[in-house]
């Protein structure tokens, strides 16, 4: 009889390992191209914080791991180009479809200029 509820007990006990929540994915632009290291945020949409973020690799491709159940926001940038946001309701591991990323307009691109003033000798 022992044997048996020490079997049960051991099988039970990887039942209720809770299960590693991540997402991945990959960024890329128009032309199905990766976009190499662009910012990837979770942020909480309940109150706004950013939970997690990561950058792509050369390939494009990113994984946020170590996520909590609920619902957040995915928010992708990239210098040059316009931010992607998604609301995503995480309860799981999730395999994104890749992110393309459009190319920013000139009006969304702003220019900022930095003068330096030269001390007088």
């Amino acid at each position: 009889m022992s044997l048996k509820l020490t079997i049960f007990y051991l099988l039970f006990s990887f039942v209720s390992i809770p299960q590693e929540i991540k997402i991945s994915g990959k960024v890329q632009d128009q032309n199905d191209l990766p976009i190499s290291y662009a910012n990837i945020i979770l942020i909480n949409k309940q109150d706004s914080s950013k939970i997690l973020g990561t950058i792509t690799n050369e390939s494009g491709y990113f994984v946020i791991e170590n996520i909590q159940a609920g619902t957040y926001n995915l928010e992708v940038s990239f210098v040059g180009y316009s931010s992607y946001t998604s609301e995503l309701v995480i309860d799981k591991v999730l395999y994104l479809e890749p992110v393309a990323l459009k190319e920013a307009s000139q009006e969304e691109l702003k220019v900022i200029e930095v003068f330096v003033d030269e001390p007088n000798e």
